[in-house]
């Protein structure tokens, strides 16, 4: 859902309080690219402080649709600063393994295929209980008594249905119909709070377990985005005069600064350099493509035709998907992208707007550079972009520079809520709410002080530790930085984005159809179109699991043989 490793500022992002507990779950950017909203589906106890930060038009977003928010060209936008990151530098990868026609036509139904698991998501909302799908609890109070208005002169009382009540109606049997559902999803009991619109499908579609395994999923990404940032980083030092002469070194310093950096009491800060991310991106493409045109000019273009069009093993065709797929994962933020919107109901235009525009600037970026330097041979064959960068020139100099400043300034947005998942799932948060209403105040402050200085080592130590395991994992894969993101884009980014929506779809679909006929005995009129969405689903999630198995068994042996 998803890697890009700089953090583009999305929505919003919430600092951190030493002094207080955040078990919030933050959904860190499948594609790396960006920190996206937190859309959390119970209130935080009122002494959590959070700091908003803008979109493009500067609003602050913390309801569905309040009258401020993003624009439908604004949301456009972040779906493509979602996409534009990092990741973007194994593009010429991707071509090379996968083809120039391969890849025009993959691209673009990777970019469906997102579109369509968003879609996935979306419809789960319709099973949601009212108080998860609406931010706004004057909104949802005003939804909710809308509701008992249109049904009560059909259902005087819930589960139960008037004798009076014309059975024939369609209209009072849908808004009944409707009702009932409803408030079925709202006896379910609640998830965890801080949990994310996603992790509210997860909960609701398949239980505790549904929401563990999609935590796990996203640790398991944020865990392998943050050895890829830092296999990025020694490989942009290694290439400036800065180096030390010593991979491990190179490698050590940027991972001791994300570790320090990743204990500070506060990282909002850090979203103010999101937007260094694009230039570095751009930069980096802009220099390359000059130096392809001063070395080759357009003699490639006129011999595009010799190169391969398509993938030559399933392994190749396996690296293309990975690093594709790993450059959309747009569908697991589609929720976040919604509830920034001024009118969420224009999310599928966004989706179309923003995708098309991510699909033309892969094109480039792949293809592109790829037929600007075949005469030179395989460039691309097994490494991202700077390896065609001039090694000694100023310009390249301060990008590779510039990236690694990026890099090492957005990593601790990562390794900030991993490391809070992790300590929630080893119940090492402390609740500091619970005051013990006995005793002096002087011993309840005591107390309390204790227990923000236990949460500020726990914490510490927690992030410490992980930034030093994914330390041991990066020197280990320090020669595979395109291989790590293709292999999260098939494990991690494809389950999450291509298996898990149309399963929670079908799921939530099956038990509403199930409470409908046994609270109204009547099949659902609407049972056609569900119909014909359920093997729509089911083909998908089929495809989706074929693929990933595939993908991420062959990507994981290439990915081990670079080690």
């Amino acid at each position: 859902m998803a890697p890009k490793l700089e953090m583009e500022s999305l929505i919003r992002h919430e600092t951190l309080d030493t002094t207080e507990s955040d078990t919030s779950f933050r959904n860190a950017s499948i594609e790396c690219g960006i920190h996206p909203t937190i859309t959390k589906l119970n209130p935080s106890p009122p002494q959590q402080q959070q700091q908003s930060l803008p979109l493009v038009n500067g609003t602050d977003n913390t309801t569905t649709n309040n009258g401020a928010g993003a624009t439908v060209f604004q949301t456009s936008l972040n779906v493509g600063k979602l996409c534009m990151g990092t990741g973007t530098l194994a593009l010429p990868f991707a071509a090379e393994k996968g083809g120039l026609l391969f890849n025009i036509v993959g691209l673009g139904l990777i970019g469906l295929w997102n579109y369509y698991s968003a879609n996935c998501l979306l419809r789960c909302l319709e099973f949601l209980p009212r108080r998860i799908v609406d931010n706004d609890a004057a909104s949802a109070a005003d939804d909710d008594a809308a509701d008992h208005g249109a049904a009560s002169e059909c259902q005087p009382e819930y589960g139960t249905m008037d004798s009076n009540c014309d059975a024939n109606n369609g209209e009072q049997h849908e808004k009944y119909y409707e009702h009932t559902m409803v408030r079925k999803a709202d006896l379910m009991p609640p998830p965890p709070d801080g949990t994310t619109t996603y992790g509210a499908v997860a909960w609701y579609a398949a239980g505790p377990k549904g929401l563990m395994v999609l935590d796990m999923l996203m640790m398991s990404l944020y865990f392998g985005l943050v050895i890829a940032y830092e296999v990025a980083m020694q490989s942009f030092i290694n290439d400036t005069p800065i180096t030390t002469g010593s991979k491990r070194i190179d490698l050590l310093i940027p991972s001791a600064l994300i570790a320090i950096v990743s204990c500070a009491p506060d990282i909002g800060f850090l979203s103010k350099f999101s937007g260094m991310g694009l230039l570095a991106v751009g930069l980096s493409f802009a220099v390359i493509s000059w130096q392809g045109f001063e070395e080759h000019g357009v003699s490639g273009f006129k011999n595009s035709l010799e190169l391969n069009l398509w993938p030559e093993t399933l392994s190749a065709a396996s690296s293309w998907f990975g690093v594709v797929v790993f450059g959309y994962g747009v569908a697991p933020f589609v929720f976040n992208f919604r509830n920034s919107m001024i009118d969420p109901n224009q999310i599928n235009t966004c989706l179309q707007l923003g995708i098309s525009l991510v699909y033309a600037g892969y094109i480039s970026m792949s293809n592109g550079i790829r037929v600007l330097f075949s005469p030179g041979g395989r460039v691309f064959d097994d490494g991202d972009v700077f390896q065609a960068m001039p090694h000694d020139t100023w310009i390249s100099i301060f990008v590779r520079l510039l990236m690694t400043f990026v890099v090492a300034v957005t990593a601790p947005l990562i390794v900030v809520p991993c490391g809070e998942l992790i300590e929630g799932k080893l119940g090492l948060l402390n609740n500091n709410n619970n005051n013990n209403s006995n005793g002096s105040q002087h011993n309840q402050q005591q107390q309390q002080y204790q227990r923000s200085s236990s949460s500020i080592r726990t914490r510490i130590a927690v992030r410490v530790t992980f930034c030093f395991v994914c330390t041991l994992f990066a020197e280990f894969f320090s020669s595979g930085f395109v291989h790590i993101v293709s292999f999260i884009g098939c494990f991690c980014v494809s389950i999450v984005g291509f298996v898990l929506p149309p399963l929670f779809a079908i799921q939530l679909s099956n038990q509403h159809n199930k409470m409908g006929r046994s609270s109204s005995g009547e099949p659902n009129q609407n049972g056609d179109v569900e119909n014909e969405m359920f093997f729509c689903d089911a083909a998908i999630l089929v495809v989706g699991v074929v693929a990933t198995v595939i993908t991420s068994t062959l990507t994981f042996r290439e990915l081990m043989m670079r080690a």
